[in-house]
């Protein structure tokens, strides 16, 4: 990647014991990269560098970063804390270029089950290229990105009007379709706006791997509990999230999400369920937990969204208040919240409890 700066920025208090591992790794891929990568691995000290601390929006100690031309990518670094696995990390992201196309045939085998952006440009030398590789760069954990650069395909209508970018939804996964971006393409601003509301969807699918991130926002869950296969209950809460709830203002804030059944069975016995329960819905505080009553009504219209009202507005935490011999009636304790960003893993700076 010639010319190009990846740095690996750890914001480090209280953690003497990540800072050898973090040098070590630094060694490591100076041996093993070669000098044009470009890789730059470094150490910020924020309570001497606390106005940057603050310009990173950092809330906890250490809090690992990746850089790509001056820009961090939006998703940080929350994996095993070893040599190995830095180094791998940082390997994966060289990795992780955009493809190109060629011809429509590839177009048809992109992956269904990913969310991609694609962009049609007559050449790779003017800004919006540029601008688009950038964003791609930035959020390539989040979207697959696809490039075709040339003269327009005679059998596909989004290059009759070029730079065209593309939207693809994860087809196996939603109702959605296909959408052109209409905003300007040399407007870095734009396109990234854009790109984040795609790629970072409001209904995201928790698995181990991001539930950290979700949990750290410190916004209640609406949590769509599901069997691995059932793909048709999922598309439909999608859709009914997105035209219903997107938009209610007294609804109170929320992270939608859906949950492998299987995977989290855990939080669906403590909600007093079984496997055989699924599908099911349920407000995960990260307190306490309160089931939807079934399934089968969020298709009735409005029916999800007076469910929400009716928590934001307190009338399912009346029972908060209880006293003490009644403690017995409390709902179920929030098992979401227990793996958000853990006190032994973290020095949390400002960080109320949830």
């Amino acid at each position: 990647m010639s010319k190009n700066i990846l740095k690996l920025k750890g914001v480090l208090k209280k953690s003497n014991r990540l800072t050898p591992i973090f040098e070590e790794a630094a060694v490591r891929l100076a041996e093993d990269l070669p000098p044009e990568a470009s890789v730059r691995l470094a150490r910020v000290d924020c309570m001497r560098e606390m106005e940057l601390a603050n310009l990173c929006s950092i809330t906890k100690f250490p809090t690992l970063l990746l850089y790509y031309r001056g820009q961090p990518l939006r998703q940080e670094y929350r994996g095993q804390r070893s040599v190995e696995a830095l180094v791998a990390h940082v390997q994966k992201q060289l990795r992780l270029t955009i493809k190109t196309l060629d011809n429509v045939q590839q177009l048809n085998m992109i992956d269904v089950k990913r969310r991609t952006v694609i962009g049609f440009f007559e050449s790779r030398k003017k800004p919006d290229a540029g601008i688009f590789e950038l964003v791609a760069e930035r959020y390539k954990n989040d979207c697959d990105f696809y490039v075709r650069v040339g003269a327009k395909l005679d059998d596909m209508t989004y290059t009759h009007y070029m730079p065209t970018i593309v939207f693809r939804p994860d087809v196996e996964r939603t109702h959605a379709a296909d959408e052109v971006f209409a905003g300007n393409p040399s407007s870095l601003p734009e396109l990234e706006k854009w790109v984040f509301k795609k790629c970072v969807p409001l209904v995201r699918e928790v698995d181990f791997g991001n539930v950290e991130e979700i949990i750290e926002q410190r916004l209640p869950l609406l949590v769509l509990f599901h069997m691995p296969n059932d793909v048709d209950s999922v598309k439909d809460f999608k859709s009914i999230v997105e035209m219903q709830l997107v938009s209610c203002s007294d609804c109170g804030r929320f992270n939608f999400v859906t949950v492998d059944g299987l995977k989290f069975q855990h939080s669906v016995q403590h909600i007093g369920k079984t496997v055989h329960d699924l599908p099911f819905i349920a407000i995960d505080s990260l307190k306490y937990m309160f089931p939807y009553s079934k399934f089968k009504d969020m298709y009735i219209p409005g029916h999800l969204k007076q469910f929400l009202q009716n928590f934001s507005s307190h009338q399912l935490q009346h029972k908060l208040h209880l006293t003490k011999d009644q403690d017995k009636n409390l709902p179920p304790l929030s098992t979401f919240k227990e793996l958000g960003p853990s006190k032994h893993r973290y020095t949390l700076v400002e960080h109320d409890e949830l």
